[in-house]
């Protein structure tokens, strides 16, 4: 039999900060399949994601579906009496997403970010990837709960996962939600931990002479934590702002921020909150920035900062590790047991343990290169996960049925 022909689809905006980067991590990972078994075929849904893969050499094919189109497959995937559904591929054999890559002789899909898409399969196998089940975790925040975000959710999942011939989750943690919660098979939830994203790996060594100057280039007059996250509740960044008035009051040690990242409908509030405890002069939102600067917010930072709800597990604590940077990171489940003991771990229920991490941090030079060291084992903790084994396994069982059918 000839190699499987694997559609690789890309369906995250650049904008989508941590989530395009570990879809970018995933689709270079399928190029190390042994091309003997498997040949990955690239697609995206976004016209602008073309030269930005371009850049990794990653040369994609775009997916068009036209408005009729897609209200073709939403009335189709609605059909759940199969008489009716035979009928309807009398017509139109197979929903519009379908057949464009049956055209190009593809034999599975591989969901790099979790997608609706894959309900428009009637006869392609897939793969598909869950990120959080935050839905269940933490419901009380607007980005899962309002317009009944949960019960899209839950009727996502229920849709896409009994499905699937592999899944694919970010940690043992959320492997067991997805077993318990969906009734999912153990064999088919698969983990494979997020990495760093491809510019904070790829960066120069810590001993690198930036010609970036942050504090200058941002006008900041004291030093700062960092926390690069979209504007979401659940990213918590009060919390933060928080914390930096205790530092202040308690020990009379003023910090700044920096963040970066894109609103998500809470960069108002944040903004207001700035405002209300007296912070514009030391808080800095810079937006999106470029790759080269990314690392050097990082380098020049007092710590990441991370004080998010969601998890399991993140992207920004283990770019921290990966450029040398301390990290204070939420005590939660899921997320304490991604960094271990390489994290100073935050009371969420109290803002004055950032503060109380902060001053040890600054006032201790052992303990920041104690938790710069444990970075640094902690990664290699996460390298030694053998992530294109885990991939290559789900491809050649799917090779091995593959031949059964015509």
């Amino acid at each position: 039999m000839r190699p499987i022909r694997l559609a690789v689809i890309f369906d995250q905006q650049i904008r989508a900060g941590g989530g395009y980067q570990q879809a970018l991590n995933a689709a270079l990972l399928t190029r190390e399949l042994p091309s003997g078994i498997c040949e990955p075929i690239f697609f995206t849904t976004l016209e602008e994601n073309i030269n930005t893969l371009a850049i990794h050499g990653i040369e994609a094919k775009t997916i068009h579906l036209s408005l009729f189109a897609k209200t073709r497959a939403y009335f189709r995937r609605r059909i759940t009496d199969a008489r009716l559904l035979k009928f309807i591929q009398k017509i139109e054999q197979y929903s519009p997403l379908e057949k464009q890559l049956i055209e190009q002789k593809i034999d599975i899909v591989y969901f790099l970010s979790p997608s609706g898409w894959a309900q428009n399969l009637e006869k392609l196998n897939y793969i598909t990837t869950v990120w959080d089940l935050s839905h269940r975790d933490d419901p009380e925040f607007p980005e899962v709960r309002w317009d009944r975000q949960i019960e899209a959710r839950e009727k996502y999942y229920w849709a896409i996962l009994p499905r699937a011939t592999a899944i694919f989750v970010d940690s043992e943690l959320g492997k067991k939600n997805v077993v318990h919660r969906y009734g999912i098979d153990e064999e088919r939830v698969h983990v494979m931990p997020f990495q760093a994203a491809t510019a904070t790996r790829e960066s120069p060594s810590s001993d690198y002479r930036s010609s970036i100057d942050v504090r200058a280039k941002y006008k900041l007059d004291v030093p700062y934590v960092f926390y690069p996250a979209q504007f979401w509740a659940h990213k918590n960044h009060v919390y933060l702002l928080e914390g930096l008035r205790v530092l202040e009051e308690r020990y009379e040690i003023r910090i700044g921020a920096i963040f970066s990242g894109g609103d998500q409908g809470n960069f108002a509030h944040v903004q207001s909150c700035v405002r209300k405890m007296n912070l514009e002069d030391r808080v800095r939102f810079v937006g999106f920035v470029d790759n080269d600067v990314i690392p050097e917010l990082y380098r020049q930072s007092v710590a990441l900062v991370m004080p998010s709800y969601f998890g399991p597990t993140n992207l920004p604590p283990l770019e921290a590790f990966e450029l040398g940077v301390p990290v204070l990171y939420s005590d939660k489940a899921g997320l304490r047991d991604q960094v271990g003991d390489a994290a100073l771990l935050m009371d969420l229920n109290d803002p004055a343990s950032l503060a109380d991490h902060l001053k040890n941090l600054i006032d201790d030079p052992q303990l920041r290169m104690r938790l710069i060291e444990a970075g640094t084992e902690r990664l290699k903790y996460f390298d030694s996960m053998d992530r294109i084994g885990v991939l290559r396994n789900v491809v050649e069982l799917f090779y091995k049925k593959r031949v059964c059918w015509d």
